[in-house]
């Protein structure tokens, strides 16, 4: 019945169920490679083009992720990360129970930009403190981060190490400042460029993009403190969000 059923259906799909068989079965882990385009080729006598549509519906429905330079492999179970409350990257990581590290790529005094300067409520040519990030979660890559703050609130803040240390605990717990809220757009956008090198993973891959703007309480006055970009990555997390009807 077995081979009826697998005659009926497209070639694509027949190595598909069979890949999400051994997935399901556990004869392929989180992590493990797929047997190589050539191999898949050679097993099913099909055409790549047959190969590579079954391991895009793979892809699709999440069974498998693409990493740049390394062969396809099994994608593992993704975390569930609430949007409804306000923590760090590192915090979040840990609340997991995975271990956070960091990569920073550029931290680095400047002028503000005009769009900077509107959002933080900065004067023209006011500085601030730039820094880049990749955030990683238990060895992956989980997020690639640009953060902008005021410099006249925190100075000297170019003398911490942000490999070593967590943004927020520095500023809560070195500058007295108290997160309070973050204004936060999303969208879904498809890697490029540099994001891609970052994160370590294939062209076009669908990516989580939030914009924010995060105040907080500093000698009891409530100001802008944080201006940032973050391109998240979503084998690692997944995202929700609680909504109400008003």
């Amino acid at each position: 019945m077995k081979k009826e059923n697998e005659k009926k259906l497209p070639k694509y799909a027949v190595i598909e169920q069979n890949l999400i068989q051994k997935i399901q079965s556990g004869e392929l882990i989180p992590g493990d490679e797929l047997p190589s385009e050539s191999d898949l080729i050679e097993i099913y006598g099909v055409s790549r083009v047959t190969v590579r549509r079954a391991i895009d519906e793979l892809y699709h429905q999440g069974y498998i992720e693409k990493m740049q330079g390394k062969r396809t492999c099994v994608k593992g179970t993704t975390k569930l990360q609430e949007l409804t409350s306000i923590s760090s990257y590192t915090e979040e990581i840990i609340r997991q129970g995975m271990t956070p590290t960091r990569e920073v790529l550029k931290a680095e005094l400047r002028i503000c930009t005009p769009e900077e300067a509107d959002k933080l409520q900065l004067q023209k040519a006011d500085p601030v403190f730039y820094l880049e990030r990749i955030y990683y979660a238990s060895g992956h890559p989980l997020c690639y981060t640009r953060t902008t703050l005021p410099y006249r609130l925190f100075m000297d803040i170019e003398t911490y190490d942000f490999k070593e240390n967590s943004l927020y605990k520095i500023l809560e717990e070195n500058y007295h400042v108290k997160i309070l809220t973050t204004f936060l757009k999303l969208k879904a956008v498809p890697a490029y460029d540099e994001v891609m090198n970052y994160l370590n993973i294939s062209k076009d891959t669908p990516l989580l993009y939030s914009s924010g703007l995060t105040y907080g309480r500093y000698k009891e006055e409530e100001m802008p403190v944080e201006l940032f970009t973050t391109h998240y990555l979503t084998t690692q997390f997944e995202y929700s969000l609680t909504q109400m009807r008003r």
